[in-house]
């Protein structure tokens, strides 16, 4: 008879270690956090006044603005209303100054009151925008004994005209401080483009501002820094779930998530339409998901589309070429990335999502809009997002109260920033277009069925009367005959599976086939989460007597019984396992049918694209090349804000490709971790956590190579395959510190050696241990850190899809302004 108990001695270590280095005395201990605020506050003040200022003090000295000069609009610009100009040709759009006969150190673009009303021309054809690519060149005075002038060539800024400091513009032309004798400012946009035009303020004095934005962010950041520091209090403070104080705070962190959702909402009410059209090209409709929930409403498979009866008798109509003739031809109504089959239009993107938002939003709306109104793509992306941002917060912190019961409050910070952060989710949030509908609810479902598969297990509670979650630290029962009978020795913990857990958990990961068929791999994780109950024959005990005999296990007490023997003596918890998932797959598969006369056709190679996915075969010869991108690739480093360029990612044969941030290990650095798994195992064993960790990066793998071999290149695609690495990763946060004597420090005087546990020194010598602490603190810190950065710095990359500066300009060009002169 043997008991197993992985975790009860350490709690007791642990407190009396902690007990032991309070007592142990450190020069200046309680000045440390004040004289961190304090450096902080001094380097803050310095950046605001100094750094962020320097238009304010390089531009004390400059000269006058001169007093009689010639203002002129080239060949280029008309007059286009009160106090608009429009671009006709863009080789000729600048407005000169000449006349000025002094250095010229900066100017400002005043754009005055206009707005789009004020403006002539309407519609498509002729925008007006309010950020304007602008260029600064300057002509010097001749030097003596010359008898021509030379114009030099700025370089590109922009100004927004709600952001004031952008419209102050630097010379920076190399005239050496010389005198300048004329000026052109160049518009650099495209023909038809409209903007507002009052003056150019020549000289003008950039004023000292204070920016509450910018110093709010200093300050957050400082934060940050002070709370996730090694020696924060926050890696002392037990993580507690039930700690009333550890729940407010996550709701008080889920407040900018509501923020966000509810910015969204606002966007999609000023948003255009979701579908274009231009003459001789395809159409457009981003609406695929509403179009589906209203077909469905209908009790029909295919979308309400016009389908052109051109398309309908082409010889093949997935062939790009006899596409091409039909759109030179003039025929319309040919949609872009839809399915076309049988003379119908399709969406080949999972049903799911439709079935959850899009269809009860138009039901409901129906009560007071005929016929219902259809939700924003947009908003149910955002809906997603947040959902797996909640879900996917709230497994990482169960999975740390189960598996690693007396980790910090600071290590599950560490783990939920690196988790967030590296799981591209942010990305998907920036873009929230409909092609991120599909990812973000593949996300969300599948971070809430593990979320429940975790809280499964139940253990009783004796002196509370009730169930609770299983925690790492509970007896478990490993006996020939299943009972206990040492005096004196703890009582082993009766185990109990929640078959609602087990039912909404399957229904949950099951539903990712209709989501993002590729996330239905996730069901896999259900072998190393309930691998216990497997070989105790608690669940799917038709599998235990296929185990070899040194796999199967009785360790698991059921209502204070060992698990029974029967392999069919699991099967209400088998069927609640198993029948959400059937009912699922038998619904997709028959909305297949319904569809395409095929079960297992998902439509994908119907679809209308860049190629005829019928006859393309993927090249294998550039699988490798996609790969090392994915992983590997630097960004591409440049000498202006963001700082950080896409970088370029040639492909030997054709593949759809769109260019990447970086690779994925330079975007998500905590990932590194990922190669310390097999150091760590026997760590991650006594949790119960090698077949997670490893299961993890498999699959991780596994969604890395399809993606890389049937999708080609893409950033969104990132989001199949990096959350299970940082899911993988956040296993190691942890167990390092455990291994480094931060969690699992067993004193010499009394403590019982462990496998995995070096011997360490008598309570009294704790330097070795706090030195290893605070050494395993940093690394993770840092690399959090790391992850946070990159993410923060790519959000402001220009090269990418969807790009902040196009999705968000003011965002945008406000953080811009901050470093600008810089």
């Amino acid at each position: 008879m043997k008991l197993r108990e992985p975790s009860r001695n350490v709690g007791t270590a642990r407190k009396r270690f902690d007990a032991a280095r309070r007592r142990t005395p450190r020069s200046g201990r309680g000045n440390g956090p004040w004289r961190f605020v304090g450096i902080a506050a001094l380097i803050i003040v310095l950046l605001e006044s100094v750094a962020f200022n320097l238009p304010f003090w390089t531009t004390l000295s400059i000269p006058d603005a001169p007093a009689h000069t010639t203002v002129r609009l080239g060949k280029g610009l008309e007059r286009n209303g009160d106090g608009v100009l429009l671009i006709d040709d863009p080789t000729q759009a600048y407005i000169e100054i000449d006349g000025i006969d002094s250095p010229v150190a900066t100017i400002r673009w005043r754009s005055g009151d206009a707005t789009a009303d004020d403006a002539l021309l309407q519609g498509e054809g002729h925008p007006f925008i309010g950020a304007l690519h602008l260029r600064l060149d300057t002509r010097t005075v001749p030097n003596a004994g010359s008898e021509t002038d030379a114009w030099h060539t700025g370089v590109e800024n922009v100004a927004h005209r709600s952001i004031d400091a952008t419209t102050y513009l630097r010379n920076r032309t190399d005239d050496g401080g010389r005198s300048v004798s004329s000026i052109r400012l160049w518009v650099q946009e495209t023909t038809g483009v409209q903007f507002a035009f009052d003056r150019l303020d020549v000289n003008a004095a950039p004023p000292f501002r204070i920016d509450w934005l910018r110093l709010g962010v200093m300050i957050g950041i400082a934060a940050m820094l002070f709370v996730l520091r090694p020696r924060s209090a926050l890696y002392r403070m037990e993580l507690n779930t039930a700690d009333r104080a550890q729940r407010m705070a996550f709701a008080v962190a889920c407040v900018p998530l509501a923020i966000y959702f509810g910015h969204a909402i606002w966007q999609s009410i000023w948003q255009g339409p979701q579908w274009s059209h231009q003459p001789y090209s395809y159409t457009y409709d981003f609406n695929q998901y509403a179009q589906m929930a209203d077909s469905l409403l209908h009790g029909r498979p295919w979308l309400d589309l016009p389908v052109p009866k051109e398309l309908v008798e082409a010889s093949n109509p997935y062939d790009v070429n006899v596409r091409n003739q039909l759109l030179s031809q003039g025929v319309d109504d040919i949609y872009w990335d839809h399915v076309f089959f049988n003379g119908h239009w399709y969406s080949y993107f999972g049903v799911v999502p439709a079935i959850l938002v899009f269809m009860p939003y138009q039901l409901i709306t129906s009560l007071w809009v005929s016929g219902g109104a259809w939700l924003p793509a947009s908003v149910a992306a955002a809906l997603f997002s947040v959902g797996f941002v909640v879900f996917g917060s709230l497994l990482v912190i169960r999975l740390f109260a189960r598996n690693f019961p007396h980790t910090s409050v600071g290590m599950t910070v560490l783990a939920l920033i690196a988790f967030l952060t590296g799981s591209d989710i942010w990305f998907l949030c920036i873009r929230g277009t409909f092609y991120e509908v599909p990812l973000t609810a593949a996300l969300m479902m599948s971070a809430l069925g593990l979320w429940l598969w975790l809280g499964a297990r139940r253990a009783w509670d004796a002196d509370r009367k009730r169930w609770r979650l299983w925690t790492a630290d509970d007896v478990w029962l490993d006996t020939e005959d299943g009972r206990q009978d040492i005096p004196g020795a703890p009582r082993p913990t009766t185990i109990r599976l929640s078959k609602p857990h087990l039912a909404f958990g399957s229904l949950c990961v099951a539903s990712t086939l209709g989501c993002r068929a590729t996330f239905i791999a996730v069901a896999v994780l259900f072998l190393p989460i309930f691998a216990d109950e497997i070989r105790s024959g608690l669940i799917l005990g038709f599998l235990r007597p296929l185990l070899p005999s040194r796999w199967r296990s009785r360790m698991l007490a059921v209502d204070g019984e060992a698990s029974p023997p029967n392999a069919l003596s699991s099967w209400r918890r088998d069927l609640a396992a198993i029948l959400p998932a059937v009912a699922v797959f038998a619904g997709l598969l028959y909305y297949n049918f319904w569809r395409f006369g095929s079960f297992l056709d998902f439509g994908n190679d119907k679809q209308l694209t860049v190629t005829d996915l019928n006859r393309y075969r993927e090249p294998l010869d550039v699988f490798g090349q996609i790969v090392s991108y994915y992983l590997f690739i630097p960004p591409r480093v440049i000498d202006r804000f963001p700082w950080l360029a896409v970088p370029t990612t040639p492909l030997n044969t054709w593949q759809y490709h769109e260019r990447l941030l970086c690779g994925f290990l330079w975007f998500a650095p905590i990932c590194l971790l990922v190669f310390t798994l097999p150091w760590l195992r026997r760590t991650l064993t006594r949790h119960r956590m090698w077949g997670m960790a490893c299961t993890l990066a498999g699959l991780g793998l596994l969604e890395l190579a399809f993606v890389s071999y049937k999708g080609g290149m893409d950033w969104r695609y990132v989001g199949d395959f990096a959350w299970l690495f940082t899911f993988a990763s956040i296993l190691a946060m942890p167990s390092l510190g455990e291994r480094m004597a931060v969690r699992r420090f067993l004193p010499a005087s009394g403590g019982v050696k462990q496998p995995g546990i070096s011997s360490v020194k008598a309570i009294g010598g704790t330097t070795e241990q706090a030195a290893a602490e605070r050494m395993a603190l940093t690394l993770l810190v840092t690399l959090t850190l790391l992850t946070l950065f990159m993410t923060a710095a790519c959000t402001f990359m220009t090269g990418k899809i969807g790009p902040l500066r196009a999705a968000d300009p003011i965002a945008y060009y406000t953080v811009e302004s901050w470093f600008t002169w810089l």
